[in-house]
């Protein structure tokens, strides 16, 4: 090895003994104020047609011009994404509506971060598969995520990754604990919880196949307190999700979310390139 990348990799090494010492927190509310929800389709994605029982047989995966079904994709250039075909049955492929491809289920951009809906069926069981999911309410005009439950063997979430693919850490959110506002006869929890004990559910990565109750972890909020709009928030300060490329938020019982603070740590540091 010559002198000049020895010299090199020692002040790079010094650098970076540096930079950890002076890297600066930097936050990122996603706050669901004014936010342009994209692919939504307002008849189809309201409660009451959304939580239809599904169609028998199973139907086509979502298709996108110029694209292989099933390919992930991320727009970053700010145009709409194609129209997501209806989809109120089985899709052929269980992941074909998994978030991540940002095409196929509503979402929206918020300072840098892609924010998109999520909602798995008959999950814990080899028959999980992805739905087109939604937002509570389709279009956000609230202000907030009101998640709500539809049954014991559903989940509805939230998925956050950045536009730019760089990791970052979720700090906190603002929660309330409701008893379903969007479907009030349904004050439930998801199977394995109890909705005397709701807990907002993180996790890196999903697979409705798979167990929920194994794949995310859990912050216990206490019991419902109901569906009033006047009803306080609270701030839960979550750990263990300090450095992930992407996060799946959801809960045990019906939860409306607020203020999701994420953060990156940035350097004003930069390290040296070896010289030739």
């Amino acid at each position: 090895m010559s002198f000049v990348w020895i010299r090199y990799l020692l002040l790079a090494a010094l650098i970076a003994a540096v930079n950890v010492a002076s890297a600066e927190q930097v936050e990122y509310v996603i706050t669901f104020n004014r936010v342009v929800v994209r692919g939504l389709m307002e008849a189809y994605d309201s409660p009451k047609l959304a939580h239809l029982d599904p169609v028998e047989g199973a139907v086509a995966q979502p298709s996108i011009p110029g694209r292989p079904s099933g390919e992930s994709t991320l727009p970053g250039n700010g145009t709409e994404p194609p129209p997501t075909p209806v989809v109120r049955g089985r899709p052929a492929q269980p992941m074909a509506f998994a978030p991540g491809q940002a095409v196929v289920n509503p979402s929206f951009i918020e300072q840098g971060f892609i924010v998109e809906s999520f909602w798995a069926v008959q999950t814990g069981t080899p028959e999980a598969f992805f739905r087109r999911g939604h937002f509570h309410p389709p279009d956000l005009s609230t202000g907030f995520e009101a998640q709500h439950l539809g049954n014991p063997k559903e989940l509805h979430g939230i998925y956050i990754r950045s536009l730019d693919g760089r990791p970052f850490g979720v700090k906190s959110l603002r929660y309330r604990v409701t008893r379903n506002r969007e479907l009030p006869l349904k004050p439930f929890s998801i199977e394995g919880y109890s909705n005397y004990d709701v807990n907002i559910l993180l996790a890196r990565t999903y697979d409705p196949r798979s167990s929920s109750r194994v794949q995310f972890l859990g912050f216990p909020v206490g019991m419902p307190a109901g569906n009033d709009l006047t009803l306080p928030w609270w701030t839960l300060r979550v750990t263990g999700f300090e450095a992930v490329d992407q996060v799946y938020i959801a809960s045990s019982a019906s939860v409306d979310f607020d203020d999701i603070v994420l953060v990156r740590f940035q350097s004003a540091v930069e390290a040296p390139k070896p010289s030739e």
